[in-house]
């Protein structure tokens, strides 16, 4: 299963987002595997992505990896329920940026919000990454990759908080990422929480070499982020 691990600084997100950096790689093993890290703008955290086989076995990283950490104020550990990952289509803008969006609804509306987002037809200039319940923080995350934040602004604005339930629905530009898992393996992960929709789409389709780490620094700058953000 898919955990995510938000670390909240005392006063200092880079000195939290650095000692992730160094440290995170080397959590690596049979039962763990750190995927890759974000931090979005405005959300005040660095969110690690793990692969586990277990949920106790993030007990390592919380409570000893995390120790050496004099910055870290507090954690929030997510549980991805039920997450839906997407393939990268080719046909898609040559400058994109990667986005969280976070859902807070009732418990009835869960299922209804999720099932609208994983089957909501994307254009090519907003596409999804990975829709899921993430019962911790939010209710709903969606991580998304569009062309322009006006794009995703106007997709949440128009899309999510008109269902019915929405209460709240919030984006954030995501401005560093450090993938820790090879791109193969990111793969391999992803393709094991597609949909069968997803699964029928022809490999041609696909794009299995496009990294959004990779390069990461140069498109946000072109999709408008400041270098101090970077």
């Amino acid at each position: 299963m898919m955990m995510i691990v938000r670390l909240n600084p005392k006063t200092d997100l880079e000195s939290i987002w650095n000692f992730v950096e160094q440290k995170i790689g080397k959590e690596s093993n049979p039962l763990v595997t750190p995927l890759y890290a974000t931090q979005a703008e405005g959300m005040m955290n660095v969110g690690v992505i793990f692969d586990v086989k277990d949920p106790d076995n993030i007990a390592h990283f919380i409570t000893e990896t995390l120790s050496d950490c004099d910055e870290c104020h507090h954690t929030k550990t997510i549980s991805l329920m039920k997450p839906t990952f997407f393939p990268i289509p080719k046909n898609k803008p040559e400058n994109i940026q990667r986005y969280v969006v976070r859902i807070y609804t009732h418990p009835r509306n869960y299922k209804t919000i999720y099932n609208y987002l994983v089957n909501y037809e994307y254009s090519n200039k907003l596409f999804p990454i990975y829709i899921s319940y993430s019962l911790g923080d939010e209710d709903i995350v969606m991580n998304i990759a569009a062309d322009s934040p006006e794009t995703v602004n106007k997709f949440v604005r128009e899309k999510i908080r008109t269902l019915e339930g929405a209460d709240t629905a919030m984006f954030y530009p995501v401005v560093k990422a450090k993938r820790f898992a090879s791109l193969d393996e990111l793969i391999k992960k992803q393709k094991a929480h597609f949909t069968e929709k997803a699964k029928a789409m022809p490999e041609s389709e696909m794009d299995q070499t496009f990294d959004w780490v990779e390069g990461f620094e140069h498109l946000a700058m072109l999709t408008g982020a400041f270098r101090r953000d970077i």
